[in-house]
């Protein structure tokens, strides 16, 4: 298709306003990569030893993350100098002459108005797809990062709107060629609709509540079945893919949208219930209970006098501290008999007796 376009439009590239929420996420990411780290040693699941065994292909990530660091700052500078132009030929993205580098050509776009195949305004990304015919290249253009070079270009529409939509609008592009109807998922706003909105909060409560209880409990299941999670989070995720697939016709969500959704709503119900599974054995199960144990000859379980209880089982991390008691020295072990009866203990005794023995060594 031809596009008439009486002249040419010169964008320039403005600062990125997400850098601080970039930085933010970064942030926010590595927090919780330490947080996790802590979480492993504070409750003595990982040594320091155990980092040396992990196999170098896991490395990888962390191999690339300065390269990709370089990348980011390189294109920065690219669109620092770069050019978004609009004439009656197309759109092209190039570098400013004279002030470009070979290395970054590989960022230049360029799409004929008689190549374009669909445009698609992803409002809720602020986004411009532009979708070629197989023989050309595909550009997405983030429209807040653009402005007219020449200050004195005037529009028919007065709007807020950025001085690149509004061009678009202006010539009427929109109208002139078709949506990609494969990016309507992505233009879906969850935050928006009145049915994902509440599934966000749900999931956030959810989220919040996992995170709050399991600092305030002192108890955990005597062995982890993951059972009856699973089926918790699949019957959750079932009945939330039954209502929504019923009024999707009515509120138009996508199915992408749907199954995504279904799929975050299971597996974050699955966690919540291990979670507050825990809490409600604390309120309807049975008393939590004095037992006798004795640690076994391997130094890894906590065995009890009472076959009809559980086995307390621990990990090579504590090994030195049970081989160090004798075997027919009795250790007190608080149990709680739950609902359908699912045991759960409390050792917190035992887990400060096992910090302050290696402290002891450590201190030796």
């Amino acid at each position: 298709m031809m596009k008439t376009v009486s002249e040419t439009y010169v964008f320039t590239w403005k600062k990125n306003q997400y850098s601080l929420i970039l930085l933010l996420l970064l942030a926010t990411l590595s927090l919780g990569v330490f947080a996790g780290l802590f979480w492993l040693k504070y409750w003595d699941l990982v040594k320091l030893g155990d980092f040396k065994k992990i196999p170098l292909l896991s490395l990888i990530p962390l191999a690339a993350f300065p390269p990709g660091i370089a990348l980011h700052f390189a294109i920065q500078k690219f669109f620092r100098s770069a050019r978004l132009i609009v004439d009656n030929s197309g759109v092209r993205l190039e570098q400013s002459p004279g002030n470009g580098s070979a290395m970054l050509k590989f960022l230049e776009r360029k799409i004929l108005w008689t190549d374009l195949k669909s445009v698609t305004y992803l409002s809720s990304f602020e986004l411009i797809h532009l979708r070629p015919k197989p023989s050309a290249q595909l550009m997405s253009i983030r429209v807040k990062e653009w402005q007219l070079e020449k200050s004195g270009v005037r529009f028919q529409t007065r709007s807020a709107e950025p001085d690149l939509i509004r061009l678009f609008r202006e010539l009427e592009v929109f109208e002139s060629f078709s949506k990609d109807s494969t990016l309507d998922v992505a233009n879906f706003d969850l935050m928006k609709h009145p049915v994902t909105k509440k599934l966000l909060m749900l999931m956030g409560f959810l989220v919040l509540y996992s995170l709050l209880d399991v600092m305030l409990q002192h108890e955990a299941y005597a062995f982890f079945r993951p059972g009856p999670h699973e089926i918790a989070g699949s019957s959750a995720a079932a009945i939330l893919a039954i209502l929504l697939f019923k009024i999707q016709r009515r509120d138009d969500i996508p199915p992408g949208i749907i199954a995504a959704m279904v799929m975050m709503v299971g597996m974050i119900f699955g966690v919540a219930s291990y979670v507050g599974g825990v809490r409600l054995n604390q309120l309807f199960g049975g008393p939590l209970l004095e037992s006798r144990y004795h640690r076994d000859a391997n130094c890894l379980k906590l065995l009890p006098e009472d076959k009809s209880l559980p086995p307390v089982e621990y990990t090579h991390m504590t090994k030195d501290y049970w081989c160090s008691r004798d075997l027919a020295e009795v250790q007190t072990v608080k149990v709680r008999k739950g609902l359908f009866g699912s045991y759960q203990f409390d050792l917190r005794e035992q887990t400060e007796a096992i910090r302050a023995y290696k402290q002891n060594k450590q201190d030796q």
